[in-house]
């Protein structure tokens, strides 16, 4: 090898390894310009430094699932949601009940099983338990189901989400303990800290860009979180009133807390952990059980009484009223909803309402498709081919809508932490 090319090995390996340091890296004059973009293709940078991207932007389903909710990715976010709904559905819905065995056969508990329904990145849809003593895993293809693991039961927690690697992060309701469940390693279940805390703490959890997993207040006034970074729980300084059922994230980056026996809503801006309140006054007493983004930016809000459906304008702050729901009255209405592949909300009915229903999130259409055959439900999770799993609570049964959308969604968009959560 001619020697004198070593020093200029060497000096080209200290570029790479070391961001370049120049008054203005953009010029192509500057000497440091080169290097900057080896360094930049090194890291694998994604930035629009300078004007351009050393990395084009992926199609949203070429995309880890932890990146789908990053904000840089939105718009392939969003345009492939949209031409999954502009496809429509080729027929009107039905309710499939694909396993013989009831719930009570299967777990111990026929009456108050699960709440909540997460996909996996392992192609399993993971019912997470509410009194059931398992965890229940379920196989979109084969239909069939896998114990899981082992819980308390008690309502030790309340949902969770889906976080980074293949971890579901559980929310702690009357338990003092974080809890993950490691789906890509035999569902290992590891205790990731532990808080004192008052009973019913937290509703959910959210996986946010920033790599924490942010838990929803329930009976608790301090937002908490798991910094899957660091390892280490953690807690926002401006407590809230607590009182909320769930959370939506939006690729702006702030997490909308849904009021449920509160009567404000709040917001928090991940970027620096600042909480706001929204000055729209909620009618607290039970109100909202769950929020639903849509792509052009609004988060539906379902009623759990007897009160309308509204949805909020991220862009402008406004909350809308969409109308009453059919055939509504009482309390305990919804438990949960799912977004599908035709642009519909599909809410999942608890205790007193006594029908499924659609919601079109193109013209506001509410129908009614078909009577509930069980007692209750609490969440759900979207199939491959855009077929909801429903989490049976009261409940014996195992049951499934087949939406028949024309699209699907990708595994990237089912994984995504802006839909798979409680």
């Amino acid at each position: 090898m001619n020697r004198s090319f070593l020093p200029f090995l060497a000096l080209s390996f200290l570029f790479a390894c070391a961001e370049p340091k120049a008054d203005n890296l953009c010029d192509a004059d500057d000497n440091f310009f080169l290097p900057n973009i080896l360094y930049r293709l090194i890291v694998k940078d994604k930035s629009n430094q300078c004007g351009y991207r050393v990395f084009p932007k992926l199609p949203a389903c070429q995309l880890e699932y932890e990146e789908t909710h990053l904000a840089e990715n939105w718009p392939q976010v969003k345009a492939e949601m949209e031409t999954q709904f502009s496809l429509g559905s080729f027929g009107p819905e039905t309710l499939f009940q694909y396993r013989p065995e009831t719930v009570a056969f299967v777990t111990g508990n026929g009456t108050t099983a699960f709440q909540g329904a997460l996909n996996a990145p392992n192609g399993e849809v993971y019912f997470l338990p509410y009194d059931s003593n398992m965890f229940l895993s379920i196989n979109p293809f084969s239909k069939t189901y896998t114990n899981a693991g082992t819980s308390a039961g008690g309502v030790e927690f309340i949902g969770g989400s889906l976080g980074p690697s293949g971890k579901i992060y559980l929310a702690p309701h009357v338990s003092s303990s974080f809890l993950s469940l490691d789906t890509t390693n035999n569902n290992l279940k590891m205790t990731i800290g532990n808080q004192t805390m008052v009973s019913a703490a937290y509703n959910g959890a959210i996986y946010a860009p920033n790599g924490k997993i942010y838990y929803v207040p329930s009976s608790e006034t301090i937002i908490r979180y798991y910094d899957t970074n660091t390892g280490k729980i953690g807690s926002v300084a401006t407590p809230t009133s607590g009182g909320f059922s769930s959370a939506v994230l939006t690729p702006e980056g702030k997490i909308y807390f849904i009021p449920f026996t509160s009567t404000t809503m709040y917001i928090l801006d991940i970027q620096n952990d600042s909480v706001t309140p929204h000055p729209y006054v909620f009618p607290g007493s039970n109100a909202y059980i769950s929020g639903v983004l849509t792509p052009n930016g609004r988060i539906y809000m379902i009623p759990y009484n007897t009160i309308p459906l509204i949805y909020l304008e991220t862009d402008s702050g406004k909350i809308v009223t969409v109308s009453n729901i059919p055939g509504a009255s009482g309390s305990n209405l919804f438990n949960g909803a799912v977004l599908a592949p035709n642009g519909k909300i599909y809410p999942v009915p608890s205790d007193n309402y006594s029908n499924f229903i659609s919601i079109n999130t193109l013209d506001h259409t509410i129908s009614t498709l078909f009577p509930k055959p069980g007692s209750s439900y609490r969440g759900g999770a979207i199939g491959p081919n855009g077929e909801i799993y429903l989490a049976p609570h009261g409940a014996n049964r195992f049951d499934v809508i087949f939406t028949n959308s024309i699209g699907k969604f990708c595994n990237s968009l089912r994984l995504s932490p802006y839909w798979n959560k409680l």
